[in-house]
């Protein structure tokens, strides 16, 4: 009886050692110098490149081999190093993960690396909510976006979020007319691009894995370290909330107890802005070896700079980068067949330009189909005679709305030669935007096809005024308007015509 139980107990601690017996993935990362994508034996293999499962992270040794765990749903994927890419697809996005196939217990997967020219200068274009839904916003980005970046062809390209409006079989097209610029593209999810009918947090991310690969991860490129987080956390009833799971958390801590003595600055692209981020602190902890600590983020269709404090250490400066989409894609359609669709805070439709330069970045914006000088909007008041609708919003102020300003932007105005006053800076909404509403309230649009905005109420975060004065003669002027920030590098320029009748 006693052999029995033994030979039971026996059996049953078996069964459970097999049942949690850790699936592996091992191989060797590689220079593939015949660019057949296999491992030819006698290729060279590159030590200290990282490798992860979306939670831990290991290092090739000195023979460019790799062996880690698996996690269930999870892609397994290398931390591209510099000087070195993986191969590019069809569409240029980076091929740097792989499925851990699930059943097996034991896998082997040799991950190819290509030489990669990379110098400290480079220049990245972030894209904020591009949130297309369907063919004719895949065409918008066409026009906006793909033949405008195929002149000046970014290093690469960073679309932060919300890729889609919640039509997920719309990203292969979107891939498709990005791919078309030229050049490697590293994706960011968004709240919009989960996958909302899963149950589980593993799965949220299953069709942007499909297309798109891991929904974070982590890369070098010249001397800068960048993270591509994840902080959109499922909620029930197709909610959500700025989250980072534990995780993704232990990845960051891995990938920084690697690389933190290589690097004193981490640059971090996200969708979620850090103030909505619920366990904002543990990311902000965990990046404490960093001096300095840049993040792109999207999510709320205005654009404005944020600077989060750290004890002892330089404040974290976070660029909430608008969106490409401006307000999701609504309003009335110009000549070109593109919405107007301003943002909620009055910035036109663009996109940002971060050059890099050795240890400093310089960012910049892009009116879509605008020249670069283009960098704000001036509202002046006009009498009209013929259309006398418009006249009840006039009053006696001049309007600047400085697209790249911070609070500490300082905005001049000169209404003679040669004479600047300063602006106030003023919390209101954007006059532009009230302009498109009251045409739309007055039914200037009726018989488009379009979806129809909002009633203005967001505050612009950059937006200044001045009280025209009352000694001005009855005439035209040449108004001009400086704005200057030196921490931004910020120097730009607008003109506009004021009739003081």
């Amino acid at each position: 009886m006693n052999n029995m139980k033994y030979f039971v107990l026996l059996f049953v601690l078996l069964f459970i050692s097999k049942a949690n017996a850790q699936h592996s993935f091992e191989g060797v990362v590689f220079v593939d110098g015949n660019n057949n994508g296999l491992f030819d034996g006698e290729e060279r293999k590159l030590p200290n490149v990282l490798v992860s499962n979306g939670r831990d992270v290991v290092s090739t040794n000195e023979k460019g081999e790799y062996k880690i765990s698996t996690i269930k749903d999870n892609l397994v994927f290398i931390v591209k190093p510099t000087g070195y890419i993986s191969k590019l697809d069809s569409t240029n996005k980076v091929q740097f993960y792989v499925q851990a196939f699930s059943g097996k217990r034991r896998q082997k997967h040799n991950f190819p690396l290509y030489e990669n020219v990379e110098n400290d200068d480079f220049n990245v274009a972030l894209l904020g909510d591009v949130q297309v839904d369907v063919m004719d916003d895949i065409y918008h980005v066409g026009k906006l976006v793909t033949e405008e970046l195929v002149d000046t062809k970014p290093d690469f390209i960073v679309p932060l979020g919300d890729l889609s409006f919640d039509n997920l079989e719309i990203f292969e097209p979107l891939s498709e007319t990005l791919g078309l610029v030229g050049s490697p593209i590293f994706y960011v999810i968004g709240n919009h691009d989960l996958d909302f009918k899963e149950e589980t947090l593993e799965r949220r991310d299953e069709s942007y894995e499909k297309i798109f690969g891991p929904s974070y991860y982590a890369f070098e490129y010249g001397n800068e370290l960048f993270l591509v987080l994840n902080n959109i956390y499922p909620k029930e009833n197709r909610g959500y909330e700025g989250r980072i799971d534990e995780n993704q958390l232990t990845f960051i801590k891995n990938v920084i107890q690697h690389k933190n003595k290589a690097h004193k600055a981490i640059k971090i692209f996200m969708h979620i802005p850090l103030e909505e981020v619920v366990n904002s602190d543990e990311l902000v902890h965990s990046l404490k070896s960093f001096q300095d600590v840049f993040i792109a983020s999207g999510h709320t269709h205005t654009q404005y700079h944020m600077y989060h404090e750290r004890k002892d250490l330089p404040p974290i400066h976070e660029l909430i980068s608008g969106a490409v989409c401006g307000s999701w894609w609504q309003g009335p359609h110009d000549i070109r067949g593109i919405p107007f669709a301003m943002m909620d805070d009055g910035t036109p439709k663009g996109y940002w330009n971060m050059q890099v330069n050795g240890n400093e970045h310089n960012l910049s914006y892009k009116v879509s189909g605008a020249n670069d000088n283009k960098q704000m909007n001036i509202w002046v008041p006009e009498t009209n005679e013929w259309d006398t609708a418009l006249n009840v919003l006039n009053h006696s102020y001049v309007y600047a709305n400085v697209f790249a300003a911070d609070n500490d932007t300082e905005v001049m105005i000169s209404f003679k030669e040669n004479e600047w006053l300063p602006m106030q800076k003023y919390k209101g909404v954007s006059p532009e935007l009230v302009r498109f509403y009251t045409l739309q309230e007055l039914g200037r649009y009726e018989g488009q096809k379009l979806s129809k905005n909002p009633k203005p109420k967001v505050v612009s975060k950059h937006l200044w005024r001045i009280e025209i004065p009352n000694n001005l003669d009855k005439k035209a002027y040449l108004i001009k308007i400086q704005a200057k920030n030196e921490k931004l590098q910020l120097n730009v320029k607008g003109n506009r015509v004021l009739w003081v009748r």
